[in-house]
């Protein structure tokens, strides 16, 4: 490889760290307006994205111990941000669901991450887009991939 790539790929790696990084701090930020653990606020995310689902699925999403899970759901429950529901097919499973009107009290405080992430976008060709788009996509799928390898060593 050459002296060029090897500069662009150590770059790169420090660029996605520091954006790693940004990420939890701003989210850290909102979670705090908000009254919510960072972890809470994150959770919300994941049934915003992926529909109900029970502790113990919201457990293996997260990484945290059912217990935390639990107590994570009872602070939800307690401000309004989610339900628990039994199953129509399974009484005994108790399913959590995501309370859309107070997802959408928090989206105001995204705005102005969306209206920034607009204007950076706004400065690319749709097929730069596209080759961004693949990258997030590929760093995703990276990510749950190292997030499972790491769990399954502990």
């Amino acid at each position: 490889m050459s002296e060029k790539y090897e500069e662009l790929g150590a770059a790169l790696t420090l660029a996605a760290q520091r954006n790693a990084t940004d990420a939890v701090m701003m989210h850290q930020a909102v979670a705090d307006r908000l009254g919510l653990h960072v972890s809470d606020l994150r959770c919300l995310n994941l049934l915003r994205l992926g529909g109900p689902a029970t502790a113990g699925e919201l457990a293996q999403r997260t990484g945290l111990t059912t217990g935390a899970i639990t107590r994570m759901i009872d602070r939800l429950l307690k401000s309004g941000y989610v339900r628990r529901e039994h199953d129509a097919k399974d009484r005994r499973r108790v399913i959590v669901t995501a309370v859309a009107e107070r997802i959408d009290d928090i989206a105001p405080h995204y705005e102005v991450l969306a209206r920034e992430f607009g204007k950076v976008m706004g400065e690319y060709t749709p097929e730069q887009m596209e080759l961004l788009l693949d990258v997030f996509e590929k760093l995703h799928d990276t990510s749950v991939r190292v997030t499972a390898l790491l769990r399954e060593k502990t």
